[in-house]
């Protein structure tokens, strides 16, 4: 452990333990009749697989955790972060079914209460921690690869993620939470909930302060500020309910490695946090690599239940603003000021809009113009020429640029769905339909800053001297769909259909690019399924079928010509189900085995890694049509209550990830992809055991959670071992101690309990380090 406070905190905890041990014998025996939270929750009558977050696994994360994490536990689903409480935007990757949404694939759909994320991309998306925290978390509802038909989501290739919020509480209430530990961690936490405030009527606020550090070096800080609303009411038996989030998060990155450079050294990454007068090295200081984001998300939905039909419908507005920060070791020569002449891009004061670089330059003279390299110099190992300080004159001053990538999404959309209820003979008919409508404007801006002064700090100008490029898109998005569900005795049957519309214009204010309008339309996606309820009670099987489709997102028409996108095509993903349910009075099991065929997969190629940065591209890489992917396995997953307060849980995920190529060899070979090889990142097996025990004074749980091999690259030429790593967590109402502690609880959580070293996320021919042991301890007061 790496912070005196966390052992100290271990220590008191289990100091209170042991006391409320001995002050209660009968807590066992009382715990057996205890309420306790289910650990898998599947769907019934459901056509295809689905599977929930419980309130244990939530438990289980440390209240300063990201929302992603509570995902682990559940099959066929693995999140890979910089750290155990979803440090780096950029590294953060949800993988399932060999599909996911890193390195802007965005191939699993997320959405907040049913409504869409507006897409999980780095540059210009939000995934679900920018919504919710942690604490206001009810569950995840996880579609593995069918999903609902009536999903708000044109990304749901692999599946569908559906965060949900809590409600407002039936009673006043006021909750107030501190949390400390590993990293710095800190976080504050404040919710009050207002009762019935009119008939009917229930509503909460909440607030949150969170900071951490990197693990690495203990000296980059990530903050993130919370605000949470929310309101329920019925009138007239008409359900209302109104919502507003916002979240504001300065996040350090960190950057992926080599194989290679992680056996050297598993506990470090290409950063650090010593800045000097040398640009090439201060390229990886740390806190240059950063992601802002500002988001607001608020919406409003009416639900009403006639007796033979139903409706809801819902209004919602998504805005969000945000930056990327880099630290490229030069300034770009824009303009030419003529040969020998001071630079004006280092004098400052005026910004050259658009335009194409003339070349750049490191180091400059005294009088301000571009210093030059001496030809005969033999530059420092690890050093080329242009970078090295030792192949120019004593009296030159260094350079180098802060560039920004500046982003907003503003979506105002509309959802609507309504079914009607009725019977023929035997046969108990659902019809339902709904549509989804998006309006929705999105920019991305570039510019670059002049570092002040490179022998001082990081400090930047703050008018740049070059705006790179003003990106601005308008998209226009229309879903409809139709499901016809019946069902006739122990039989369920559904057949629907549904179909995306998607139209993106784009183009560059101060470019020379052309505009851009782009129509992304799909076929009508067909889906049908059936479940048998069989004669042995909690058993019923299911079989399903759908297509699935993903449009041609603007982050992949931004800088794309028509030509271009002419010959990019819209993916999609056929997915077949095949499964069984169970549920009894102790035992949960469900078993799926599912095969997937997934066509003109798009793949975003990421410029850069440590070996070097295209900082100069106006896009942050190149997407190409790959084939495909064919997807096959079996998910399994189970939660059995032992009694006494004890509960075992567990999900077993194989899954066969394969390349489809083009059909053309040259371009496979291009493109790097070899038919056959297993889709990198993805691991063929993982399994999740998890014990928890749920009494009146104390609860606790332990988890451990096996991930295979996974290649790293498309040629599978280098592979990330397996790994096990297990979680912990304490709690303890301290109540039980003392009556002056009424209200009172407190949770201990440690990720990484055995402090294993192993890779955490794989990142196109790069890896990331897992953190080690991480500890922190949460204070609970209830008023």
């Amino acid at each position: 452990m790496h912070n005196k406070l966390a052992h100290f905190a271990l220590s008191a905890l289990a100091m209170g333990l042991s006391q409320a041990a001995l002050a209660n014998d009968d807590a066992a025996s009382a715990a057996d009749n205890a309420s306790i939270d289910e650990i898998v929750v599947v769907g019934q009558k459901q056509t295809f697989a689905t599977s929930h977050v419980s309130q244990t696994m939530i438990e289980r994360q440390a209240a300063v955790a990201s929302v992603n994490d509570v995902l682990n536990e559940l099959p066929g689903v693995l999140v890979t972060q910089g750290d155990y409480f979803g440090a780096s935007d950029w590294l953060t990757a949800i993988f399932m079914r060999g599909f996911n949404t890193g390195g802007g694939a965005n191939q699993i759909g997320t959405t907040i209460d049913g409504l869409p994320n507006g897409g999980s991309s780095y540059g210009g998306g939000s995934k679900a921690n920018r919504y919710i925290d942690v604490l206001e978390l009810e569950t995840v509802e996880v579609g593995q690869g069918t999903a609902d038909i009536s999903s708000r989501s044109n990304e749901a290739l692999g599946g569908t993620l559906n965060f949900i919020t809590r409600d407002p509480l039936n009673e006043q209430a006021m909750r107030l939470v501190t949390a400390f530990g590993d990293q710095d961690a800190r976080k504050y936490y404040f919710r009050y909930d207002t009762g019935e405030i009119a008939a009917n009527t229930h509503a909460f606020v909440s607030a949150s302060s969170s900071s951490v550090k990197d693990w690495i070096n203990n000296a980059s800080t990530v903050t993130r500020d919370y605000g949470l609303a929310k309101i329920t009411s019925e009138i007239d038996g008409f359900k209302l309910t109104g919502f507003i989030s916002y979240n504001d998060a300065n996040e350090h990155e960190f950057e992926t490695i080599s194989l290679q450079d992680y056996n050297n050294n598993p506990r470090n990454d290409a950063l650090h946090m010593t800045w000097t007068d040398i640009p090439a090295v201060n390229e990886y200081y740390r806190d240059g690599w950063r992601a802002l984001r500002e988001n607001t998300f608020a919406y409003a939905k009416v639900e009403k239940d006639f007796g033979d039909w139903d409706f809801q419908t819902s209004v919602y507005k998504h805005r969000m603003k945000g930056r990327g920060d880099w630290v490229p070791p030069y300034l770009v020569n824009i303009k030419d000021d003529g040969e020998g002449a001071p630079q004006s891009e280092f004098l400052g004061g005026e910004t050259q809009y658009g335009g194409k670089q003339i070349d750049r330059f490191y180091f400059v003279n005294p009088d301000g113009s571009a210093a030059i390299a001496d030809e005969n110099c033999v530059p420092t190992h690890g050093f080329s020429k242009d970078y090295d300080p030792a192949c120019y004159a004593d009296n030159v001053l260094p350079v180098m640029s802060y560039r920004h990538s500046h982003y907003t999404n503003d979506r105002l959309g509309l959802t609507a769905d309504v079914a009607y209820h009725f019977s023929t003979g035997s046969i108990h008919h659902t019809v339902r339909g709904g549509i989804w409508f998006e309006d929705g404007e999105s920019s991305s801006t570039r510019d670059w800053h002049k570092i002040s002064n490179v022998l001082v700090g990081p400090a930047f100008d703050a008018k740049p001297y070059w705006v790179q490029y003003i990106s601005e898109y308008q998209i226009d998005e229309f879903m409809y769909y139709l499901e016809e569900v019946a069902e006739i005795g122990d039989v369920t049957a559904r057949l629907g259909v549904k179909k995306f519309k998607v139209d993106t214009d784009y183009h560059q204010p101060i470019g020379q690019d052309p505009a851009v309008s782009n129509s992304s339309s799909s076929d009508p996606l067909i889906s049908f399924g059936l479940n048998y309820i069989t004669p042995l009670p909690g058993l019923e099987v299911f079989a399903g079928y759908s297509e699935n489709f993903s449009a041609i997102s603007k982050d992949r028409v931004g800088g794309s010509t028509s030509e271009e996108l002419s010959r990019i095509e819209a993916e999609t993903a056929e997915n077949i189900e095949v499964g069984l349910r169970y549920e009894g009075r102790d035992l949960q099991f469900a078993m799926t085995y599912y095969d997937i065929a997934f066509e003109n997969r798009i793949v975003f190629i990421e410029d850069g890694a440590v070996t070097g940065i295209d900082y100069l591209s106006q896009v942050d890489g190149v997407y190409y049509n790959l084939g495909g992917i064919d997807s096959n396995g079996l998910e399994m997953l189970a939660s059995y209550n032992l009694g006494n307060g004890f509960s075992l849980s567990g999900s077993y995920t194989y899954n066969k990830a394969t390349f489809v190529g083009t059909g053309s060899a040259a371009l496979d070979k291009e493109a790097k992809v070899v038919p056959g090889n297993r889709v990198h990142g993805s691991p063929k097996s993982q399994f999740v055991l998890a014990a928890d025990y749920m009494g009146e004074m104390m609860s606790a749980g332990m988890s451990l959670r096996f991930v295979g091999d996974r290649y790293i690259n498309y040629d599978n030429a280098e592979v990330a071992p397996s790994y096990t790593v297990s979680d912990l967590y304490v709690g303890v109402d301290l109540a039980n101690l003392s009556d002056n502690f009424k209200g009172l609880s407190a949770r201990l959580n440690v990720n990484n309990l055995f402090d294993q070293e192993f890779i955490s996320g794989v990142y196109s021919g790069a890896v990331f380090p897992a953190a080690p042991r991480t500890v922190t301890l949460s204070l609970t007061a209830d008023f």
